[in-house]
């Protein structure tokens, strides 16, 4: 799966932490959703909605699926983030990848690479109809529509406009920010962007989403009047606010948690701390699997802990009197950089294994193949920081 990602290098005990932002990202987006969802069904949407529509037993259900739908995006977001941009394949690449398992692979494993980005693209493809069913169930949730009219089908129109958009425009790729902030103002920064980046997709939504009700068979479309329909196209519009108002929070929230400094250290005044208060960091960087976030985030603190004056207790260690750790820290910074010199000098087709052969010599450098050395620049800028 994507989210596999997030949580490689299961041997080194702080990757409980990844879990732990991960239901902490569940209850905060929980908190802002229900302030959201009771301020627009009483305060705005209660002059428009018909009285005889509402129940105690349709509000309770209708809270609980809205945040069903919630939940569903949200763990689909939190599965399709990644620390760094990966390419998946096209519908005939992968078309061609699977011909190929038959019948010239004979059954066995395809390569990893194409495995890798074949995962990738299945998981674009599941949040893509994650995204278009929370819409669906959102929407009606939220503007007390019928189910399966017009509204609900313009719910799931405006989910997959939103999914095709995070998706293309490559906002699942998530930003580590040198300037670490609380948690409380991170999210807070935030909210304006949020707010606006809802206006402007929802208004994109509710135009697009005009088309499809127009081709379904609705038996009631003769008995309304030009009120009911007035009415469900604000229903509609604010329904649709809300709902991408909570998605853009949730993004927004899931990208302060997940990027939020962790100190790989011992407690300081612990015995740890005096004897080993660089073993935590040193695992991490070389224990953990390459281009997670928990590798990430240990290239973070260490970029923190070299260029500031933050825990110049740790900064000190690294100078201890061997050198030994000095050494330690100076080989992991260098490592990406020297997969990067490599992954460029093949890009451009130096690879010394083939620099002799005619057919390498005559080969272009392809466009993709320069571009992906570049795919780990938040590490490699963490890296040149912290040397």
């Amino acid at each position: 799966m994507i989210g596999r990602r997030l949580g490689d290098g299961n041997h080194h005990p702080s990757t409980t932490i990844i879990k732990d932002r991960f239901l902490g990202f569940l209850i905060w987006q929980s908190f802002h959703s229900t302030l959201l969802y009771f301020i627009t069904k009483t305060l705005f949407l209660s002059p428009f909605s018909p009285s005889s529509s509402f129940t105690l037993l349709s509000a309770i259900s209708s809270f609980l699926f809205f945040h069903l739908s919630l939940l569903l995006f949200s763990t689909s977001l939190y599965l399709v983030s990644s620390p760094q941009f990966v390419r998946g394949v096209s519908p005939f690449e992968l078309l061609i990848g699977l011909l190929k398992l038959v019948f010239v692979y004979g059954g066995q494993p395809l390569p990893f690479d194409f495995r890798r980005r074949a995962k990738v693209t299945l998981g674009f493809l599941l949040f893509l109809g994650s995204s278009g069913v929370s819409g669906f169930v959102a929407v009606v949730c939220v503007s007390g529509g019928r189910v399966f009219g017009g509204i609900g089908v313009r719910g799931l129109v405006v989910g997959l406009i939103y999914g095709s958009h995070y998706l293309f425009s490559r906002r699942w790729v998530l930003e580590f920010p040198i300037i670490q902030r609380p948690l409380f103002f991170s999210y807070k920064m935030g909210i304006r962007k949020a707010i606006i980046k809802a206006v402007k997709l929802s208004s994109v939504g509710y135009l697009v989403s005009l088309l499809p009700p127009l081709f379904l068979v609705d038996e009631y479309k003769h008995q309304r009047t030009m009120g009911d329909v007035i009415l469900e196209q604000i229903l509609f519009y604010f329904a649709s606010g809300v709902v991408f108002l909570c998605w853009e929070l949730n993004r927004h929230l899931l990208q302060v948690f997940l990027t939020k400094r962790y100190l790989f250290a011992p407690p300081k005044g612990s015995a740890a701390a005096e004897t080993n208060p660089s073993d935590h960091l040193l695992a991490a960087l070389e224990e953990t699997t390459p281009r997670s976030l928990l590798r990430h985030l240990a290239y973070l603190d260490l970029c923190m802990v070299s260029e500031s004056n933050v825990d110049t207790w740790r900064r000190a260690a690294f100078f201890e009197e061997t050198g030994d750790t000095y050494k330690k820290v100076i080989a992991v910074c260098l490592k990406p950089l020297e997969q990067l010199t490599l992954d460029l000098s093949e890009g451009l087709g130096n690879s010394p294994e083939k620099s002799f052969q005619l057919s390498h010599q005559l080969h272009l450098p392809t466009e993709s193949s320069l571009r992906e050395p570049f795919y780990d620049f938040q590490v490699n800028n963490f890296t040149l920081k912290s040397v």
